[in-house]
């Protein structure tokens, strides 16, 4: 007997697919999160979902999972899932970026006390800076709370929105 995942919405199959083909949809993690909670089959996963967006999205995926009480138990089954796909991809060359939670380290805190006051002392809210850098807001967030790391290049562009120079000094 075939279950149909999709049972409390109202979009079609091949929406549900074109949506899962995207991972910058912002329904993504949405439909991502009811298809891994509700099928229990990687196979049938990976038929919607590819491997490295699965990889790519897991954290976003097992936060959503974790607010549901009938999901939790199927996390430790996607979280070994989601390790046993990394590596596979990692052997063909693939890397996935991988966020470690509370890494922050006191370089990175002061970094980001630094831009946010920077963007403070430019008048600029979270949302008008994303919107000059060209990324969302919530990544503006997680630089500011020193959640992200920033590389040099962003570092650059961050500088060059606030009319400064960066300049790197090892000490």
């Amino acid at each position: 007997m075939k279950v149909n995942w999709l049972w409390d919405t109202r979009l079609k199959e091949q929406e549900v697919r074109d949506i899962l083909k995207d991972p910058g949809n912002p329904r993504f993690s949405i439909y991502a999160e009811k298809l891994i909670s509700r099928v229990q089959k990687p196979e049938v996963v990976f038929s919607f979902i590819n491997q490295a967006d699965f990889c790519r999205k897991w954290p976003v995926i097992r936060k959503r999972l974790e607010k549901d009480a009938w999901s939790k138990e199927k996390i430790s089954f996607w979280r070994k899932q989601y390790k046993h796909e990394r590596d596979l991809l990692h052997k063909q060359g693939i890397r996935i970026r991988i966020r470690h939670e509370g890494a922050t380290t006191p370089e990175r805190l002061q970094i980001s006390q630094m831009l946010r006051k920077q963007r403070q002392d430019s008048s600029f809210t979270q949302m008008e800076l994303a919107e000059k850098l060209g990324v969302i807001q919530q990544y503006i967030s997680r630089v500011e709370s020193g959640r992200e790391n920033v590389c040099i290049s962003t570092l650059k562009k961050f500088a060059e929105v606030f009319h400064k120079r960066l300049i790197v000094e090892m000490r």
